[in-house]
C-alpha cells in the first residue's frame, strides 16, 4: 500500500503558525530583556539616593545631586513615595520628546525617564508643575499611579516627596482621575492667581473620590501624569499640593 500523501495545506498552516509564534516569542523575550535592563540602569542610581538606617529605624533619605549631575546635568530633582515603589530622578530636557525614549544615562530605552514639562521652571516655582512618566507593563516608572483609581491606595499613600538640590518639598495629593488630552486639566501656566484658584477647584471636582484635601491658591501644585487603560487619548493625573518646603 502506498502511504498517504502529505497534507500540504495543513503543513503550510502549521508552519505559518509556528513562525508567528516564534516571532512573538522572540519579540516578547527582547521586550523583557529591555525591561530588565531598564530596571538595572535605574537601580544603579540608588547608590546616589539612599536612606540611612540606624538601629532598624528609617533614617534621612538623601540625594547626591553633585554626583548625579556628572552623569546627567539635566537633573532637577528626585521624586519618592515613602510607601510605594516609586523613586526616580527627575530630568528636564529642551523638549518633551527626548526623555520619552531616553533614560537617565541618555541611552535610548523604552522606559524613558521621569521628566518635567519643558515650559515649567526647573525649581518647581510655577503654580502647577507637570512631571511625566511611562505606564510600563512591568509596573516601573509611573505605572503605579494608575493604582490611585482605588481610594484605598490613596489612603495608604496620600503624599509624595520631591528632593531638590536646595532641600525637600512635600506634597499632599488632593485629586486623582483619568482625563482626556486637551482639557483644562493640562494647564501649567495661569494669567492670575484667580485663574489658578479656579483651576484648582475644577480639578478637585474631577477627582474619582473625595480626598478631603482643599487646595489653596497660595500653594504650588505638582501634577504627575502617565498613560492609562482608559484609552490612547487619556492620561491618568495625580495632583499634589505643596504642604512643606524645607529648601534652604
Amino acid at each position: 500500500m502506498k502511504g498517504k500523501k502529505p497534507d500540504w495545506k495543513f503543513i503550510l498552516i502549521f508552519g505559518a503558525a509556528f513562525v508567528v509564534f516564534l516571532f512573538a516569542a522572540v519579540k516578547l523575550g527582547l521586550l523583557l530583556m529591555e525591561y530588565g535592563k531598564g530596571q538595572q540602569e535605574y537601580q544603579k542610581l540608588e547608590e546616589y539616593a539612599v536612606s540611612s538606617d540606624t538601629e532598624g529605624k528609617s533614617g534621612e533619605f538623601s540625594v547626591d545631586f553633585d554626583a548625579l549631575r556628572t552623569i546627567n546635568p539635566d537633573i532637577v530633582g528626585w521624586i519618592r513615595f515613602e510607601h510605594m515603589d516609586i523613586s526616580y530622578p527627575i530630568v528636564q530636557g529642551t523638549d518633551n520628546e527626548y526623555y520619552l525614549s531616553h533614560n537617565f544615562y541618555k541611552e535610548e530605552m523604552r522606559c524613558g525617564s521621569i521628566f518635567m514639562e519643558v515650559q515649567n521652571a526647573a525649581d518647581f516655582s510655577d503654580d502647577n508643575t507637570f512631571l511625566y512618566g511611562h505606564n510600563m507593563k512591568d509596573k516601573s516608572m509611573f505605572a503605579k499611579l494608575n493604582q490611585y483609581q482605588e481610594e484605598q491606595i490613596y489612603r495608604e499613600n496620600p503624599e509624595f516627596l520631591i528632593y531638590t538640590p536646595k532641600g525637600v518639598l512635600r506634597y499632599e495629593i488632593f485629586s486623582c482621575y483619568p482625563a482626556e488630552l486637551g482639557g483644562d486639566s493640562f494647564t501649567c501656566k495661569f494669567g492670575s492667581k484667580e485663574q489658578y484658584e479656579q483651576w484648582q477647584k475644577a480639578v478637585t471636582e474631577q477627582s474619582l473620590y473625595d480626598t478631603g484635601v482643599v487646595p489653596d491658591a497660595a500653594q504650588k501644585t505638582v501634577t504627575l501624569m502617565t498613560c492609562t487603560p482608559a484609552g490612547d487619548n487619556y492620561r491618568f493625573l495625580v495632583h499634589g499640593i505643596l504642604t512643606e518646603d524645607k529648601r534652604k
